[in-house]
């Protein structure tokens, strides 16, 4: 596993509350099956307003820049400031994490996966996370 871009990030927007969403901030990884977001890694996360228009429960992006006309965000103009934002400061973490370390940052993600880490497509975390909700959700019986 080898990390993709260093500035593409995956970027979750999801309801929080009746009058906010949150956006969550992971590093792209390249792995042999493609590249993914490497969701137990958030670099950054944040409130944002609940849109005028609402959106589906769960959303995905990838976010490339900390400039809010960038095309990565035209789906999200209403959030684009916030989100390059947001944008902005994950990739902070990650470069900060990267300089604290002696190894080379794509060898320690190799480490953690090596030692559990879960990774899942971008595209298939709603369903991954809802399936997972399903579980925690179902009346035990015994």
């Amino acid at each position: 596993m080898t990390p993709s871009a260093a500035e593409a990030l995956a970027v979750e927007l999801r309801p929080h509350s009746p009058t906010d969403w949150v956006a969550t901030y992971y590093p792209m990884v390249t792995t042999p099956a493609g590249r993914w977001a490497d969701v137990t890694w958030v670099l950054h996360q944040h409130l944002i307003p609940f849109p005028a228009d609402p959106l589906e429960p769960a959303r995905w992006l990838e976010a490339r820049s900390p400039d809010a006309d960038h095309p990565c965000y035209a789906a999200h103009r209403g959030w684009a400031p916030e989100l390059a934002a947001g944008y902005a400061t994950a990739l902070a973490a990650y470069a900060a994490e990267a300089a604290a370390t002696d190894e080379p940052l794509w060898l320690q993600q190799a480490q953690h996966h090596r030692a559990g880490t879960i990774v899942i497509p971008a595209g298939q975390l709603a369903e991954w996370v809802l399936d997972d909700l399903q579980d925690e959700t179902s009346p035990l019986h015994g």
